[in-house]
C-alpha cells in the first residue's frame, strides 16, 4: 500500500469539513424557519424599475444574452428566460409593452413562447404581438449593435440585461449611463460580473444570479447550500492566510 501523502490528507480533511458543515446546517435548519436573506440589490432594482416604468408609462427593454446554442451556452441562459417570465407577468397591462431581444435563434423562439404564455395567463392574448420578442442578431457583437440604438428611444424607461454576457457588453452600460437610462445586469458570467461591477451598474454577484430559477419551493434548499458555501469560504480563507503566515515565519518548510 503506497504511503498517504500530505495532499491526500488535506483533501480528505476538506471533504470531512464540508460534510460536518453540511450536517450542522441541516440540523440547524430543523429548528423554526430560517430568516430570509436580505433582498439582492440587482433583483430589488429590477422590481423598482418595473414600478417606475409602469408609473411613467414607458417601456422596458429586456436583453436575454447571447443565446442557447452559441459557444457561450450555459445553464445561465435559461435563467434569463425565468427573469423574462417574471418581468412580463407584472408588465402585461403596462401602457407600453416590454420588448425582448435575443442573441440566438433558439433563444428567440423560446422567448416568443414565454411572451405569448404571459399574455395568455393574463387573459390578454389580443395585446400580444410577435414583435414583442425579437432576435437581435446572431453573435455577441451583432446582438449588442441592435441593443445600443434602442437605448436612445424616449419611450424606453430602462434596460435589463440578463443571461450570458461578455466583458465587452459593459459598453451598453456606458451608453445607458450617458443617456441617463437606468440599467441592471443579471448574468452568471464571472468576467462580465466583474466588468459591470466596476462600472457601477447594479449586477448579480456569484450564485445570486440563479435565485429566480429555484422558485419559492427551493428557497430553504438554497439557503442551506448558500450557508454551507459561505462557511467553507471563510474556513478556507483563514486556512490559506494561516499557511502564508506560517510559511513567512519559517514554521512551515
Amino acid at each position: 500500500m503506497p504511503p498517504i501523502s500530505l495532499t491526500d490528507l488535506i483533501a480528505a480533511a476538506i471533504v470531512g469539513l464540508a460534510i460536518v458543515i453540511m450536517a450542522i446546517v441541516w440540523l440547524s435548519s430543523r429548528k423554526p424557519p430560517v430568516e430570509p436573506y436580505e433582498p439582492i440589490e440587482a433583483y430589488s432594482s429590477i422590481e423598482a424599475l418595473m414600478h417606475r416604468s409602469s408609473e411613467e408609462g414607458k417601456a422596458l427593454l429586456l436583453s436575454l444574452g447571447e443565446g442557447l446554442s452559441g459557444q457561450q451556452s450555459a445553464m445561465g441562459d435559461s435563467v434569463s428566460l425565468a427573469i423574462e417570465q417574471i418581468v412580463l407577468s407584472r408588465s402585461v397591462s403596462n401602457d407600453q409593452p416590454t420588448q425582448s431581444f435575443s442573441g440566438d435563434g433558439a433563444l428567440a423562439c423560446i422567448s416568443q413562447l414565454v411572451v405569448h404564455g404571459a399574455y395568455q395567463n393574463a387573459m390578454a392574448t389580443e395585446l400580444f404581438r410577435s414583435d414583442h420578442s425579437l432576435m437581435g442578431g446572431v453573435g455577441a457583437f451583432a446582438w449588442m449593435s441592435v441593443i445600443m440604438p434602442e437605448l436612445a428611444r424616449s419611450e424606453n424607461g430602462g434596460l435589463i440585461l440578463a443571461g450570458t454576457m461578455r466583458p465587452e457588453h459593459v459598453l451598453i452600460a456606458d451608453l445607458a449611463e450617458r443617456l441617463e437610462l437606468p440599467i441592471i445586469a443579471a448574468t452568471g458570467s464571472l468576467t462580465a460580473q466583474a466588468a459591470f461591477f466596476a462600472s457601477g451598474t447594479p449586477v448579480t454577484l456569484g450564485e445570486e444570479y440563479y435565485l429566480p430559477s429555484i422558485g419559492k419551493a427551493g428557497q430553504m434548499t438554497y439557503q442551506r447550500s448558500a450557508k454551507t458555501l459561505n462557511w467553507l469560504r471563510i474556513i478556507l480563507a483563514l486556512a490559506l492566510i494561516s499557511a502564508v503566515i506560517l510559511k513567512l515565519t519559517g514554521v512551515l518548510p
